[in-house]
């Protein structure tokens, strides 16, 4: 009686736990891309000594804070592989909120591979500016 009570608290903590850290059907994964601090790297290389950018694969929703003095507008957003092909293309329009200038961008990374990619932003019809990313 005693093993069977203690095994129904168990199944109950365990599945409050699940259904607690779970990720729910209305919520996105959100995660903050932060490039005030950055160097810029024109073109498709990154600077190979900035330590790279992290997001988890599972995002959804990235909000990328733009460098300082960028401004509002549309911006075009790639993610490429070191062989330059792109596992995610798309575009965004960025607004300046508190003196940041913020890109907000919805995205599908699931399919990804964990590893090492470039993030390319530009301003619609500039230089494509390049950023070290690593997908967790």
């Amino acid at each position: 009686m005693i093993f069977a009570v203690a095994a129904s608290v168990l199944i109950v903590v365990g599945l409050s736990t699940w259904a607690m850290l779970r990720p729910h059907d209305g919520q996105m994964a959100r995660a903050v891309v932060d490039l005030r601090d950055r160097s810029i790297a024109r073109g498709t290389e990154p600077p190979p000594t900035e330590p790279p950018l992290e997001i988890p694969r599972t995002v959804s929703h990235l909000e990328i804070y733009l460098p300082l003095g960028s401004s509002d507008g549309p911006y075009d957003v790639r993610i490429a592989a070191a062989t330059g092909n792109p596992l995610y293309t798309g575009s965004g329009v960025a607004h300046v909120r508190a003196g940041i200038t913020l890109l907000p961008i919805d995205i599908d990374l699931a399919s990804a591979s964990l590893g090492l990619y470039v993030l390319e932003i530009r301003k619609a019809g500039s230089e494509w500016n390049s950023y070290p990313l690593r997908i967790q």
